[in-house]
């Protein structure tokens, strides 16, 4: 191995990334006016259903009802939700308490070794002076040992009474740091985190402060990524960019149980981490709340953790989250607990019962069945008149939702997901009427199957959602079914139709996503792109290949490039992380083509021959410390409706849409005022193209104005053009440079040609193959611009 020291960058250089969207006043008083215009409307809707449209045929009265009831618990979620998303707090970074130390807490039971040790040293890393331990409710030597071998204190106790409370009350009493950083074993924190949050604290009254918690692996179970739009969304924004930061305007967050931080003696004052219900967290914050103590929330990803990869994984997190919300209603009571403020109260209770969900969404669901198959309309009154005020509520609902979720909420990936966890909501909300004894179910990490009760509820929704209308219409026809509406001729057909397909399309995308998204890895590969060498083990350096990393862990990489390398092949990489390049030597393990709109690009996967541990440690924290951050500093996970609605109207009209590339490219300044012409050392990423411009990557900036020329080589790609912008992208270990270039006017295509990729670049950037390492095929360009 030969490792090469580089600089690394200041923390303080660090802008803050706030995950709670930013909006101006003129627009936060359009959202808030829209607000209450929607609940007015909703206030009315609700009425007029319960005073005018229950059906009181004695076939219909129970499906009436439960329907009502069903719309007013939307009614009263509503509501909760315009409170909760009414206004943010603003908050100011202030320096820590003068003399605050800190232990520092990673919690495990079962988890895997390679995702402790990610965890361990990056706690380890941790700029602001600490002491971590590792709170080992498995009780494995292994675990042991690698604590010794890094350095940091091993906390294990007897028996594993109150699961994870009980570990963290054991730790607490062996420890006597003035705060406590508690981290589950998946979450790694940057180096700054105790930096940003302990400023809090100069509040003698604050008990806790919690981030929000982001995910590493964004190819989860509950991401949904779009690479060419640079758009990010996953399940938990809603609560970690909405719910959270309005719960702290009425100084109501809460502990989320891992990436907080708490102040040791306002956990002694309520006697340590609280053990009544298997959700600690919440049920601990209540008590420092009851007690009149403060929480705070920090809006800024400070840590990445694993996010459910498989919908078995998911199902167990959300069961057990659901079941410990039942039993802080039935054991804690938030609307009459002592000590709690009105808002508090409010907020707990609507945080607590969301879980009913499941049970209202499930009368939503089946209610067009239940006309189908019985011919009994669950609504009285005019047709006409319920629809007149039935679309102006769902009209205003929508537009309320997106405005308060702030380009956050995207409505259908909200419904996807809440048919997701339908049938999972509904069995934990039946928690409410036990006092079993339930048992804190670790969510799985590492490879994991999809149980078929994972999607068999939607399945069978899906399967009578289509069967439904079909038997409606025949059963209709025959006079099998005495319905009252004259079949498809009738508003009740169609609105009840139309019901019924929209729940089969979310039903089919439930099966379809939980099929599909199966870990296959027992360990997650960071996303990252860094242009490097790949050469033949013995073979001359002059034969080395251009390529770009797609993916990379201590164990392999993934990368693209022009040309095959042959499975099998042994080849030498030298890694330009920061701050320190890592020399590896690994076996092709498969090698895959991709046929895009200009050519073909190969994909190769590289398991690593074993590295040293050194390397291992120093690919790590490239990973979790740079890499994630990077890759989501060019994401964006929230989008205002209008900004996207302008985007999508900009892609129709055609002509500069961008396509991704991911390919390497050298750059040549071709001079300016006072600049000599000069090729720039090393290479940059050709992110993104188009017949306009290109996006270029690189770890040193190009002053806009100058013109530049790039080629990828092993590909008929280049270009020339003027830079127009250069934006700085700062993490806690490098800074890199995206540098927006605006080519020389291309010949202007026909509207033909504007759909076919390679009719618009070709004429433009050549499809002549280049002299430098050409394709050994001899099929010309290769480049990837899907």
């Amino acid at each position: 191995m030969q490792v090469v020291m580089e600089n690394t960058v200041d923390a303080a250089a660090l802008e803050m990334r706030e995950v709670t969207p930013a909006t101006s006043e003129w627009r936060e008083s359009l959202i808030r006016t829209v607000a209450v215009i929607a609940m007015v409307y909703a206030t009315y809707w609700i009425w007029w259903r319960w005073t005018h449209t229950i059906n009181t045929e004695p076939r219909a009265i129970v499906a009436s009802v439960l329907l009502l009831l069903a719309e007013t618990w939307a009614y009263l979620n509503m509501c909760m939700f315009v409170m909760l998303t009414w206004r943010f707090p603003k908050r100011d970074i202030l320096p820590p308490p003068p003399g605050a130390t800190v232990d520092v807490f990673i919690t495990c039971y079962d988890e895997p070794l390679e995702v402790l040790r990610r965890t361990a040293i990056g706690a380890r890393a941790i700029r602001y002076p600490h002491r971590t331990y590792l709170l080992d409710d498995g009780k494995r030597d292994e675990v042991r040992t690698m604590t010794e071998q890094l350095g940091i204190g091993y906390i294990r106790r007897v028996d594993n009474k109150h699961a994870k409370s009980g570990n963290l009350n054991f730790a607490l009493a062996v420890s006597n740091g003035d705060f406590i950083l508690q981290l589950d074993a998946d979450h790694v924190p940057l180096p700054m985190i105790l930096d940003r949050m302990l400023g809090y604290f100069n509040d003698p009254k604050m008990a806790v402060v919690q981030s929000p918690q982001d995910f590493y692996n964004v190819d989860s179970f509950t991401h949904v990524v779009n690479d060419e739009g640079r758009r990010l969304w996953e399940e938990n924004r809603i609560f970690y960019s909405l719910i959270q930061p309005g719960r702290d305007y009425w100084n109501a967050s809460f502990f989320c149980g891992s990436c907080g931080i708490l102040r040791r003696s306002a956990l002694e004052a309520v006697g340590g981490f609280a053990s009544q219900t298997i959700i600690e967290d919440m049920e601990t914050t209540m008590e420092f709340h009851a007690h009149g103590y403060n929480s705070a929330y920090h809006p800024e990803t400070v840590a990445y953790g694993l996010a459910p990869g498989a919908a078995g994984a998911y199902h167990v997190q959300r069961l057990r989250w659901g079941q410990g919300a039942m039993q802080i209603l039935r054991k804690l009571g938030p609307l009459t607990m002592k000590g709690l403020t009105l808002p508090q109260r409010v907020a707990y209770f609507a945080g607590t019962v969301s879980y009913f969900e499941g049970w209202q969404k499930t009368v939503f669901y089946l209610m067009p069945l239940f006309y189908f198959f019985t011919g009994v309309l669950p609504v009285a009154g005019d047709q006409s008149a319920f629809l007149g005020r039935l679309l102006p509520y769902i009209a205003i609902s929508i537009l309320a939702f997106e405005l308060l979720s702030r380009g956050t909420g995207y409505l259908l990936l909200s419904e996807r997901f809440t048919m997701v966890r339908v049938y999972t909501y509904c069995l934990a909300a039946l928690a409410i009427f036990s006092n079993k004894k339930l048992k804190f179910n670790v969510t799985p990490k590492g490879h994991s199957a999809v149980p078929t009760s994972a999607y068999m509820p939607q399945l069978v929704l899906l399967v009578l959602s289509i069967a439904a209308p079909i038997w409606a219409t025949i059963a209709y026809h025959q006079h099998w079914v005495n319905y009252s509406a004259p079949g498809w001729g009738s508003l009740a057909f169609w609105m009840n139709g139309l019901w019924a397909l929209w729940n089969c399309y979310f039903a089919l995308y439930v099966v379809r996503h939980t099929l599909k998204m199966k870990q296959q890895r027992d360990d997650h590969r960071f996303e990252e792109q860094l242009p490097i060498q790949v050469g033949l083990v013995g073979g001359e350096t002059s034969s080395w290949i251009p390529a770009m990393t797609a993916d990379l862990n201590p164990a392999g990489l993934g990368f693209r490039s022009t040309q095959r390398v042959e499975p099998g092949s042994k080849v030498e990489i030298e890694l330009p992380l920061s701050p320190q390049h890592v020399t590896t030597i690994g076996e092709v393990r498969y090698a895959s083509e991709e046929q895009t709109h200009l050519g073909l690009v190969y994909m190769h996967g590289v398991l690593f021959d074993e590295l040293p541990m050194e390397a291992r440690d120093a690919i790590e924290l490239y990973c979790t410390h740079h890499s994630m951050p990077m890759w989501r500093l060019k994401y964006r996970q929230s989008i205002d409706i209008m900004t996207r609605t302008a985007e999508v109207m900009r892609n129709l009209r055609g002509g500069g849409r961008r396509r991704l590339v991911g390919l390497p490219a050298r750059v040549r300044v071709e001079g300016g005022e006072g600049v000599t012409a000069a090729e720039l050392p090393g290479m940059m990423i050709l992110e993104e193209i188009s017949t306009k411009g290109a996006r270029l990557i690189g770890d040193a900036p190009i002053t806009p104005g100058l013109v530049i020329s790039f080629d990828v080589p092993g590909a008929g790609v280049s270009g020339r053009g003027t830079v127009r912008h250069v934006q700085s992208l700062r993490t806690s270990v490098a800074v890199l440079f995206s540098m927006g270039i605006q080519f020389d006017e291309p010949p202007r295509p026909d509207r033909w040609s504007q759909r076919v990729g390679r009719r618009v670049l070709a004429p433009y950037f050549g499809t002549s193959t280049s002299p430098i390492n050409p394709p050994p095929n001899g099929k010309g360009s290769h480049i990837n611009v899907s």
